[in-house]
């Protein structure tokens, strides 16, 4: 199953890491570049 965050702020960029560390298929967006890029480059 794939999970989508939109919006990685504080609570959504924690969630979504925290997810993507345990094996989770993440999609992940926000406005802001630099908040998607840690994560994609994790592998989301």
């Amino acid at each position: 199953m794939k999970i989508g965050f939109i919006g990685l702020g504080n609570v959504g960029g924690k969630l979504a890491g925290s997810l993507l560390r345990n094996g989770f298929d993440l999609a992940v967006r926000d406005l802001d570049p630099a908040a998607v890029r840690p994560l994609a480059d994790a592998g989301a």
